[in-house]
């Protein structure tokens, strides 16, 4: 399995303590950092990502960036993890023997409680750090640019796509965890 971790980043101090958490065997994983800027950071970074640049003014949270990496993506799963969130401990092995089209999970608040529940494809049921796609059923569908709640927009169209899915009713997902 291969699982291509997509972070779209404007906040590149975070960047350490997302690497520091990544717990899939190197061979399972590709980690692509599309960066909002016109030019790269300078930090040490534990786990070495592919460093991309996408600035576009006209992109809400990242979207532009999330397009940008889908398309230098063949093949595997796609997620999205975000650079305001850390991966879960027990990912990997809640994930490792997935086949289906697309896998959700269980997200939980900074303060430790229920957010959102597996399987909800729709705005506001689903967060782009809790579910990922196989990239041959996300196909030409993108992003929208300009849209806050483009996540669960992209969630309904790509679910729409798929012919098997797997809800993991752990909670593998904190959205903000990272936050200030």
């Amino acid at each position: 399995m291969l699982i291509n971790i997509v972070t779209p980043c404007s906040r590149p101090e975070n960047l350490k303590a997302i690497a520091e958490s990544i717990n899939i065997p190197r061979e399972n994983y590709r980690w692509l950092v599309v960066y909002d800027s016109d030019t790269f950071p300078t930090l040490e970074i534990p786990s070495e990502p592919e460093d991309y640049l996408c600035k576009n003014p006209e992109s809400t949270s990242g979207n532009a960036q999330r397009n940008y990496a889908i398309d230098l993506i063949n093949d595997g799963y796609v997620m999205f993890l975000d650079d305001d969130t850390i991966m879960h401990p027990d990912f990997w092995e809640s994930v490792k023997d997935c086949e289906e089209d697309i896998v959700s999970w269980a997200q939980l608040t900074p303060q430790g409680q229920h957010r959102l529940s597996p399987g909800q494809f729709w705005v506001c049921g689903i967060d782009s750090g809790s579910f990922m796609v196989k990239r041959s059923v996300i196909g030409d569908l993108r992003w929208e640019l300009d849209r806050y709640d483009a996540d669960g927009i992209f969630a309904h169209y790509v679910a729409k796509r798929t012919t098997s899915q797997r809800r993991i009713e752990k909670y593998l997902s904190i959205y903000n965890h990272l936050r200030p």
